[in-house]
């Protein structure tokens, strides 16, 4: 059975639930540039761009804290009425948040920054566990490239009304209006069967699931180049914050340009995920795909300190480069480093990596934004990262070459 079969099947498990549940997560991605563009803004009206590295701590304080809360309801409740309650709280917290932003509670406003953060991650989540729980293993390697797609199509979309609506009513209407679109995939996700697992054994404990002294190294050199991803990543998000907001003074430009920024950093994602990526992996090595992503942010990180690193244009299109790499090209290659493993060593990897690992390094680089920002600082400590990230990529391919040849 392939996809259009699926998407066209009578079968009841299929007939309308797959195309309501692609709907709820085009509608996710859909409101994130929205939300993102206005809230971003708002915060740089209040606290200014120097002020995001606090916030990013503070926001990954919140979303540990609200993952586990996510996971303690979902123990006692369904994914459905979990997915709601996160939902209708966020609704209610930027509506909020619009209402202190017009009346100068600045603190409503650093809120809905540190929110916007969270909100994303959980509704992904949900919607993404609950995929994987109802759907079979071979139905889900089928619909994983149009649930991507369905994505990257919101976020396209998304970004381009949150620019037209920002220069035509102004930030604070887009604020408002994301208000509908961050409650209705709710409404969508209901008309989708509530499943129970379909199993109900506990995995493995994560950390005891990686035995082995070359399982172990080889593990922990994905988790430190995912931390170094992450370190390089909200390095340039902080650079492009400053020279964002030095050279566009208004709130409307700022959250249309936004918008524009998220409209091509889904567009290129789309492009490098479901395009590129079906004509790269079969022609080349992973050890390849893993080289060039480093090397290309190297070669665009010295263009950029070359060219001076202040400008907003090469800026925004080097951020949008690595966002859009690190969806689909980072995001791809990782997963095929999972696969020689055991299913509870991948389940042990994937919780080290992408739940520790992937949030501690955030706020690790966050807590170090703080105190230092000055623009050859933060040059050199992307020069050194990706040079460590490089290293290591080498090292963890001759430890993969000598576990699974």
């Amino acid at each position: 059975m392939n996809i259009l079969q699926i998407l066209k099947s009578d079968d009841p498990r299929f007939k309308g639930h797959l195309w309501f549940f692609l709907g709820a997560y085009f509608l996710v991605l859909f409101n994130y540039p929205l939300v993102r563009a206005a809230s971003t803004t708002m915060f740089f009206e209040d606290f200014g761009a120097k002020s995001t590295p606090l916030a990013w701590l503070w926001s990954v304080a919140f979303l540990i804290v609200s993952v586990f809360l996510c996971n303690h309801l979902q123990a006692r409740h369904s994914v459905h009425k979990v997915f709601f309650w996160a939902s209708s709280f966020t609704t209610a917290l930027f509506g909020l948040s619009v209402l202190g932003f017009v009346s100068g509670i600045k603190q409503l406003t650093f809120l809905s920054f540190i929110w916007k953060e969270v909100y994303i991650v959980i509704q992904i989540h949900l919607l993404l566990a609950y995929a994987n729980t109802y759907f079979r293993k071979d139905e889900f390697k089928m619909i994983v490239g149009v649930v991507g797609a369905a994505g990257s199509l919101g976020g396209v979309l998304g970004g381009l009304l949150t620019s037209y609506l920002s220069h035509k009513w102004g930030t604070v209407f887009v604020a408002w209006f994301s208000l509908i679109f961050i409650f209705s995939p709710a409404v969508l996700f209901f008309y989708t069967p509530d499943l129970a697992a379909k199993n109900n054994e506990k995995p493995v404990s994560p950390m005891k699931s990686l035995k082995g002294k070359d399982i172990k190294e080889y593990v922990f050199i994905i988790a430190v180049v995912v931390m170094l991803s992450q370190f390089i990543i909200n390095i340039a998000d902080f650079k492009f914050n400053l020279a964002f907001e030095a050279a566009i003074p208004d709130s409307a430009s700022r959250t249309g340009y936004l918008g524009w920024i998220y409209t091509w950093t889904n567009l290129l994602t789309f492009i490098l995920q479901f395009l590129c990526m079906p004509l790269l992996l079969p022609r080349i090595s992973e050890k390849t795909l893993h080289l060039f992503i480093p090397v290309s942010y190297l070669i665009l990180t010295m263009g950029l300190i070359l060219s001076g690193g202040t400008m907003l244009l090469p800026l925004a299109g080097f951020y949008i480069y690595l966002k859009a790499s690190d969806y689909s090209l980072f995001s791809g290659g990782k997963e095929l480093l999972y696969q020689p493993l055991t299913p509870e060593q991948k389940y042990g990897a994937k919780y080290l990596t992408d739940m520790l690992v992937y949030r501690a390094s955030k706020a690790l680089i966050a807590a170090v934004l703080i105190y230092l920002q000055s623009s050859f600082i933060l040059n050199m400590m992307m020069i050194s990262f990706l040079l460590v990230w490089l290293i290591l990529v080498i090292k963890l391919f001759g430890i993969h070459r000598k576990l699974f040849s």
